[in-house]
């Protein structure tokens, strides 16, 4: 039987996913994230497909989404994008840490993914933290400062305005962007599953990632899975994918 809990954890909703007759035990441990404008309970599928598979699984609720939005409005979501995504990235170390002691999580197999904005979180978490081990981009990017620059544009052609200095905003997410400090991946396993149709998250940034490893030697365990055919939505092949992936590395 799989347990799903809600919990609050450093102040942070999550859901908490794990089979029952391992729920006292140290596991093997996927964070995982959901997109733009949703909400974790939106993703349980991963957490359960996972945890069927005996690992322990957390969903946090991302800064301005689900449980935590508030009355923030969606032209203010989109605003505070990449808040959202930081505050997703630096708060993977506090639930890590709290974890960690608790005794819940193998601190030597801790695992990343998600989807979309979750799949940016994660390479984000991949750039800053060497304690993930293995980690899963569903229709992400990695090239922040590249991606931040085309969401702005498409912004302001639409007539939004930004109550901050856009600049001195985009400058701020260099720790974070992983196409800048390609040797902190290291040899570390990750897979890149993306539609060559998706109209959101363009697929030429996990293209060009692949390609850019691979120049550089660092594309031993990367693997790129594409869809020919797939717009803005994950197939239920990169689900399974994605399961397999963890299963084989974590």
């Amino acid at each position: 039987m799989i347990q799903v809990t809600n919990e609050q954890v450093k102040n942070i909703p999550l859901l908490h996913v794990v089979r029952h007759d391992l729920q006292g035990e140290k596991l093997p441990t996927v964070f995982f994230y959901h997109g733009f404008q949703s909400e974790k309970e939106l993703y349980l599928h991963y957490g359960y497909f996972l945890a069927e598979r005996g690992f322990r699984v957390f969903l946090p609720e991302a800064k301005f989404h689900g449980e935590r939005k508030g009355t923030i409005t969606s032209s203010e979501q989109a605003m505070y994008f990449w808040d959202t995504v930081t505050a997703n990235i630096e708060e993977f170390n506090d639930l890590r840490q709290e974890l960690v002691a608790k005794s819940l999580v193998d601190e030597e197999r801790i695992g990343v993914a998600g989807v979309s904005m979750g799949a940016i979180t994660t390479l984000g978490i991949l750039a800053r933290f060497d304690a993930v081990k293995v980690a899963v981009s569903l229709m992400g990017s990695a090239y922040y400062e590249a991606f931040a620059r085309e969401l702005v544009s498409a912004a302001e052609a639409e007539g939004m305005t930004f109550p901050y200095d856009v600049e001195a905003r985009i400058a701020e997410l260099e720790p974070y962007d992983l196409s800048k400090h390609l040797e902190r991946l290291g040899n570390r396993p990750l897979l890149l599953w993306h539609g060559k149709k998706d109209d959101v998250v363009p697929f030429k940034y996990s293209e060009k990632l692949v390609d850019t490893l691979t120049l550089e030697n660092r594309a031993e365990n990367v693997e790129f899975v594409t869809d020919e055919h797939a717009k803005h939505k994950v197939s239920i092949d990169g689900i399974d994918r994605t399961t397999a992936f963890f299963q084989k590395n974590l």
